[in-house]
């Protein structure tokens, strides 16, 4: 969506018929809200659909097989290195080779820094070639695969990036430069529930209880 069609929304939200009536919110205000509310907004998402994340409604958020590069390696690991726009990781796996068999996919599952050490010297928890599947830690921007007797190909992971930033022309930014338009790829009920999330801000601020209560009637009854 447009970033001036999602400023103009964001009025209409706030004000009766759009008159400015109730608040007045400058484009460059207005910009700097909605960057900060939308990365909020999908930290929210992905933490209250948990596992059962509906990606296809994050569709324009969620990258998918992505391919990282190697950027170390050790006895029994290889690190790679994590995409700059990366938001939070969903799923990854690689293609691996043994003797004659190449290409071979190996899904990775992520475990979480704490206690690492403990859980990988449990053979049971190592990667097995036989079994296809084995850990990986994400770390300072990396991703660490834990390897046996195979070497991987190929590393792919897919993952929801940061949303974009947008920015509306017409105005000079902090650092001296001129800003311009640039929209947003994400869906309009995406759009919509961020708004809903800054009008309920903007009610607040301004002390208006009724606003207040209808912008929250309207983010009880998102999908």
């Amino acid at each position: 969506m447009k970033a001036r069609e999602i400023y103009k929304r964001y009025l209409l939200k706030i004000n009766k018929n759009d008159s400015n009536e109730g608040v007045n919110i400058l484009p460059s205000a207005f910009v700097l809200m909605f960057n900060t509310e939308q990365t909020r907004w999908l930290g929210e998402k992905l933490t209250h659909d948990s596992d059962n994340i509906k990606i296809d409604h994050l569709d324009g958020l969620f990258i998918s097989d992505y391919e990282i590069k190697q950027v170390n390696k050790g006895t029994d690991w290889i690190e790679f290195s994590l995409p700059s726009n990366i938001y939070r990781h969903a799923y990854s796996f690689a293609l691996v080779s043994k003797g004659n068999c190449s290409n071979i996919p190996f899904y990775y599952f992520e475990k979480k820094p704490l206690g690492f050490s403990v859980f990988i010297n449990d053979d049971s928890n190592k990667a097995h070639f036989d079994y296809e599947e084995g850990p990986m830690v994400i770390t300072q921007g990396k991703v660490k695969a834990y390897i046996d007797d195979f070497t991987i190909d190929k590393f792919l992971i897919s993952y929801y990036r940061i949303p974009p930033a947008i920015d509306i022309s017409g105005y000079i930014h902090i650092d001296g430069t001129s800003s311009t338009d640039i929209d947003s790829p994400l869906a309009d009920d995406n759009i919509d529930e961020i708004l809903n999330r800054l009008a309920v801000e903007a009610f607040r601020e301004f002390s208006d209880t009724d606003g207040v209560t209808l912008g929250k009637d309207r983010i009880a009854t998102e999908p």
